[in-house]
């Protein structure tokens, strides 16, 4: 009898490890992810529109610069002219860029939390409901999801930088040849898509690296929330 009265010691930790604190506890911090989740989703809802934005406005641009460039302008037009026209035209892809942020930004912002504070104040009742209701594999999903849609936007934000980095250089390039040389002096592109890589590395770096700390830290709570999903089907309350 006492030998059943004892649980097993897998049992015994079981019961330290999830108690009715511990629980509330690890409830309050899934719910705060998973509304961290709902901003990552929302970059998801808004990467179709967001790449429609930049695309279209540097479309408009390449445009622009193909008809520079077909028709030979920078040699034809005035200086003072051609250099207002080109400035002109770089603004278009850094519209697009300022448009298509602000329009992510929006979606983002628009994503309503902190909806299950009340019912977890409750206590645990109210915490065990709202597990046992949660769609683990929905969830795990939508986390999954959320990274991509993050990891994609940051990829499509950076390369939308160097664009306009590359033509900025470009331009500048074209100004310092006609000022010295009084001629249009071809710089190669690998040369300023290289030096353009290298100025948004350094100007998006904290950037960049948040994102990829976002990211791991992601990672880590993947593997956290299935372990506590495992434990939490099997634990008795």
């Amino acid at each position: 009898m006492r030998e059943r009265d004892n649980p097993p010691n897998g049992a015994t930790d079981m019961t330290d490890m999830i108690t009715e604190e511990h629980v509330v506890s690890k409830v309050q911090e899934l719910m705060e992810t998973l509304d961290s989740i709902k901003r990552y989703n929302a970059f998801a809802t808004s990467l179709k529109k967001f790449t429609i934005i930049i695309v279209g406005f540097m479309t408009i641009f390449s445009i622009i610069v193909g008809l520079i460039d077909f028709y030979n302008l920078s040699n034809t037009l005035e200086r003072p002219i051609f250099f207002s026209i080109s400035s002109l035209a770089l603004l278009i892809p850094i519209s697009g860029i300022i448009a298509g942020i602000l329009f992510v930004r929006r979606n983002v912002n628009a994503v309503k939390t902190e909806e299950w504070k009340e019912e977890l104040s409750q206590g645990f009742p109210s915490a065990l409901k709202m597990l046992i209701e949660l769609d683990w594999n929905e969830t795990f999903n939508e986390i999954s999801m959320g990274k991509i849609s993050y990891v994609l936007y940051g990829l499509m934000k950076t390369v939308a930088y160097w664009i306009v980095t590359f033509f900025a250089l470009r331009l500048i390039g074209t100004a310092f040849s006609i000022y010295f040389f009084q001629r249009v002096e071809s710089v190669s592109w690998f040369v300023l898509g290289v030096l353009a890589l290298l100025i948004v590395l350094f100007t998006l770096g904290n950037d960049l690296l948040k994102r990829y700390k976002e990211i791991l830290s992601l990672d880590m709570l993947l593997m956290e929330l299935r372990w506590f999903s495992f434990e939490f089907r099997k634990a008795e309350f």
